[in-house]
């Protein structure tokens, strides 16, 4: 295993800086000019026509369910493109945190957990990012293929800019459809990369917390030293000082790690239900087998974003939780007064088991998922009924 975490995101890092994100650490001017330009007509200009073209849509409801679908999940992708441009120095800092020796591992074992997290991490990344690519495949060259093949008219892929006139619409179809699909996959791509950051960084605490709970089972006496009974108290007592010592490293990363995420998992929570919810409204219309296979990997692709860091946030509640168990199984019943003393008071504030939040308003757990979850089909309910309701008196 590399001796650096870090290069675990090496990928996240590279779509960051080729979609105008990262520059580093040492920005070059360049790079700056390329940054804004790139983002002013691929993010902004993008998010506004969207925005524009939301307003314009007609009222109906075959219509409205896709244009808000995605304007939806860009307000999300603002958030997130937003704490990647001014929380840059906190996570390059962080990336540094998982470079240090404290979170390399003490021993083979240690190391060993150290790396299976990493590899977890990357099978998550390139499956999530395949899934991804999956949905675009089918949204942006699905109309291609109808088009060559069956000479169908040209759909946009994301949405047909209502504000335009017809004539000007057909002027131009190439061209828009060309823009719609870059600009798609860059914000796709700033999705993947992100929620898959966000979810490493959980992924490799919690391996932090697996090797603690390592350590503080063996710390035990080696039967090979030798010494008095004072001695080996006062071997004891460095060893679990180191141990304190790594988690508190642990608490800090996770107190950093909070900070930069905070805001955007606050708005990923917040309108999860919504976008799930108008994702489901959209199997009862009718579409053909192309749309619905998109419709089920961009809903698959959803739940990814929400059921991903609320399992890893339990994940993490639930490990950290179990280094009280962990302690009591070391060797602490011939130790002195004093070793006991330290170690009851690490047991009392490990009783507190970390958990990250969104905006401290709700954690990342899947009890949180579950209540996105009915919300959206509560939503959908009712949305159903109003239906029903509809063409009741539309046929009376």
């Amino acid at each position: 295993m590399s001796t650096k975490q870090s290069d675990s995101f090496t990928q996240n890092r590279f779509f960051w800086t080729v979609f105008g994100l990262w520059p580093g650490k040492i920005p070059n001017k360049y790079y700056k000019y390329f940054s804004l330009t790139y983002l002013i007509i691929t993010f902004v200009t993008y998010n506004a026509l969207l925005t524009i073209n939301l307003y314009y849509t007609p009222p109906r409801i075959d219509l409205l369910i896709r244009e808000i679908v995605f304007f939806f999940n860009e307000i999300a992708v603002a958030f997130k493109v937003s704490m990647v441009i001014f929380k840059r120095k906190k996570i390059a800092a962080i990336f540094d945190m998982l470079d240090c020796d404290e979170f390399q591992g003490n021993d083979d074992i240690g190391r060993e957990i150290v790396r299976k997290h990493n590899d977890y991490y990357k099978k998550y990344l390139t499956s999530f990012t395949l899934l991804c690519n999956i949905t675009y495949f089918f949204l942006v060259f699905s109309p291609v293929f109808t088009f060559v093949i069956y000479e169908n008219t040209l759909e946009l892929p994301v949405c047909k800019y209502y504000f335009l006139s017809d004539e000007t619409r057909n002027d131009y179809i190439y061209l828009i459809f060309v823009y719609q699909s870059f600009g798609m996959y860059s914000h796709m791509m700033y999705n993947v990369n992100i929620d898959t950051f966000i979810a490493g960084y959980i992924i490799l605490a919690i391996a932090q917390i697996k090797v603690l709970q390592h350590d503080l089972e063996n710390l035990k006496v080696d039967k090979s030293d030798d010494g008095s009974g004072k001695l080996l108290d006062l071997k004891q007592q460095q060893k679990l000082r180191k141990i304190i010592h790594h988690y508190g490293f642990i608490l800090e990363y996770c107190k950093e790690f909070q900070d930069v995420i905070s805001g955007p998992m606050f708005v990923q929570y917040g309108i999860g239900s919504s976008i799930i919810c108008v994702s489901i409204c959209r199997f009862l219309l009718p579409a053909t087998l192309e749309t619905y296979t998109f419709t089920v990997t961009y809903f698959l692709s959803l739940h990814m974003e929400i059921l991903a860091p609320a399992w890893l946030g339990t994940q993490l509640k639930y490990e950290s939780h179990e280094l009280m168990t962990a302690a009591y199984k070391s060797e602490w019943l011939p130790r002195s007064e004093r070793y006991k003393r330290s170690l009851k008071l690490f047991v009392e504030r490990v009783k507190n088991p970390i958990i990250i939040t969104g905006l401290k308003m709700f954690p990342l757990s899947l009890p949180t998922y579950i209540s996105i979850m009915k919300t959206a089909y509560s939503c959908f309910t009712l949305i159903r009924i109003l239906q029903n309701r509809q063409e009741l008196e539309a046929r009376t």
